[in-house]
């Protein structure tokens, strides 16, 4: 599992704070308490959710070419800590979806990829082992 690049922290030094995250293709801005990061650490790859609506993005019965154009990746941050997006399921039983070189837990139950919204994205405890 790749791992995830500190690039600032936000403010320094405090028990809760934004923390920005760097993968080998984005950036992201994660909620993260208790917050002992500083700039230039490395955390797992390995992020959760305080709360997402997941949805399949198609079903099994579509088409080829619309289940390829609704296969791509991608992430948008629409708050804070908020975001939608397309992932790919990458692990059913732990609902873990990965998007744009993060993994993120997020409870997805379906196959295939997903379309979700994130109401605010952590950094997970597992991640400062």
């Amino acid at each position: 599992m790749k791992q995830l690049t500190v690039v600032l922290v936000d403010p320094p030094d405090e028990e809760s704070a934004s923390v920005t995250l760097r993968s080998s293709k984005g950036e992201l801005v994660a909620f993260c308490h208790p917050c002992s990061l500083k700039a230039g650490d490395v955390i797992k790859n390995r992020l959760c959710v305080l709360d997402a609506d997941v949805l399949a993005a198609f079903l099994s019965d579509w088409p080829d070419e619309e289940k390829d154009a609704l296969s791509t990746e991608w992430i948008e941050r629409i708050g804070h800590y908020a975001y939608k997006g397309r992932g790919r399921v990458v692990n059913q039983d732990e609902g873990l979806v990965e998007v744009q070189g993060f993994l993120i837990e997020m409870g997805a139950l379906s196959d295939g990829y997903v379309d979700f919204a994130i109401s605010r994205l952590d950094i997970s405890y597992d991640c400062l082992d």
